[in-house]
């Protein structure tokens, strides 16, 4: 089949699904049950969004959100001796940091954000723009939004 030009980019759905049906042959149905509600999340937010607009960008954050929602059950499950529940949820927790990309180091981090002041001046919804543009989904904006605060007033 010709090219058109405007070639699909692979998303991290595809990535899953494909994933999905892997673990499934050979028989992991706890993979399998982690992948499917990972596919099922990144579908809800797809239809939240106008059709095609979807990117991989949008499904790293989703998977992101969820990997901090069990990071924090898990807390409240130490907290109230669930050690099966803790359990459950560490292979839950490996299994969506495969699908995520490395974090950025903060000094990769710091100096993006220095950047960005520079270019932006000290408007935090600008910079904060800029920066997130920037690191698509290797850092969220928990860790992002008090650096562009420090780095605007001391800056």
């Amino acid at each position: 089949m010709p090219s058109t030009g405007k070639e699909t980019p692979i998303l991290m759905k595809d990535k899953l699904r494909t994933d999905s049906f892997a673990a499934l042959k050979d028989h992991n149905q706890p993979r399998v049950d982690v992948l499917r509600f990972l596919i099922s999340l990144i579908d809800k937010r797809a239809l939240q969004l106008p059709p095609g607009q979807m990117t991989e960008a949008e499904e790293i954050a989703v998977l992101r959100k969820e990997l901090k929602n069990k990071e924090e059950a898990r807390e409240m499950f130490v907290k109230g001796n669930r050690d099966d529940l803790v359990k459950q949820l560490d292979y839950e927790i490996i299994v969506v940091k495969e699908y995520l990309p490395a974090e950025m180091s903060q000094e990769e981090l710091e100096n993006i954000v220095d950047e960005a002041v520079l270019s932006e001046g000290k408007e935090f919804g600008k910079v904060m723009k800029v920066v997130m543009t920037k690191v698509a989904g290797r850092v969220g904006g928990e860790k992002i939004a008090p650096l562009v605060k420090s780095k605007i007033s001391n800056g």
